[in-house]
């Protein structure tokens, strides 16, 4: 039964883990969700909310394994963008001599890694369908080294799934990847020049609205598949009209360069950024290319 049943959710307090949380609360699972800090107000939310919350620490290898001990089910989120934009991050970057897009690839890429390790150790008390992780595709692999710095997509990749599948078989065949389209909200981050990208149907994804309804959906999958998860997938040119509908803010679709979105942004490392992924999105596509079962395909199935 549900109740007995035990999810650890890494990234609780934030937009895909704590929308996870709250499903599988629902659904009547006991639910741990791991955070550096316990007191924050996201944390106090969900264990007001019946959810255990655990301090871990995803640079830790050591304190994730006690919090995700005896799991029979795991989600797995990390976060590049943080270490991209923190001060003290873009002052370490440029310590060592790289870029702040590098730095962050290296962080997350650990914090992946040091979760699967984690997971690894606890492989046996995971259920088939155990181990559900948030990724996106490779986008240097997916584009025959077209993308080698699409640092936010292949730090992800790099882990899940290929670490895991290279380093721990067995974990492997109890994992599915969810792949996550654009946020609905990842607009507000570049203001500026968000709305000039190539015109090509794209998967578009409400994180907190969507995420956990979607990984519950997958966990009653059988294991080893890959996943879009999508609200909806649309152009360009028909989203920002949607957006202009409910807004009332008259907007209309214009397609600009790279150059022109990395000028058009302040942070100038984040237009790089952010300009290479909307051009992998046109060639070879938001999914490497790849064919991903959506939510259309799970309905088929259930």
């Amino acid at each position: 039964m549900a109740e007995n049943k035990l999810i650890c959710v890494i990234g609780a307090t934030g937009n895909q883990g704590g929308s996870v949380a709250r499903r599988f609360r629902e659904a009547g699972f006991r639910v741990r969700g791991l955070t550096r800090d316990t007191l924050s107000p996201a944390a106090q939310k969900l264990a007001a909310d019946g959810i255990e919350v655990m301090k871990s620490d995803l640079d830790d290898l050591e304190s994730l394994k006690p919090a995700l001990k005896n799991a029979n089910v795991i989600f797995s989120v990390t976060n590049y963008w943080e270490p991209f934009f923190r001060p003290d991050c873009r002052q370490n970057a440029s310590g060592l001599g790289i870029s702040p897009a590098r730095f962050a690839y290296d962080v997350e890429y650990q914090q992946g890694k040091n979760i699967a390790d984690a997971a690894a150790a606890t492989c046996d008390s995971l259920d088939s369908n155990g181990f559900l992780v948030s990724t996106l595709s490779h986008a240097a692999k997916s584009s025959q080294g077209k993308f080698i710095e699409l640092y936010h997509f292949d730090s992800k990749a790099d882990i899940f799934p290929f670490y895991v599948r290279e380093k721990y078989p067995d974990l492997a065949a109890k994992m599915s990847c969810i792949q996550t389209g654009y946020f609905y909200t990842s607009f507000n981050i570049l203001p500026d020049s968000y709305f000039g990208k190539a015109n090509r149907i794209v998967p578009h994804l409400d994180p907190v609205g969507d995420m956990g309804t979607f990984t519950f959906a997958v966990y009653q999958m059988p294991p080893g598949k890959e996943y879009m998860a999508e609200g909806t997938s649309c152009s360009w040119a028909d989203w920002i009209k949607t957006w202009s509908d409910i807004t009332g803010v008259p907007a209309s679709y214009r397609q600009i360069t790279p150059d022109e979105m990395i000028e058009m942004t302040p942070d100038r490392d984040c237009g790089i950024e952010v300009a290479y992924m909307f051009s992998y999105s046109t060639d070879p596509g938001y999914d490497g290319g790849r064919a991903l079962l959506t939510a259309e395909d799970i309905r088929k199935a259930s």
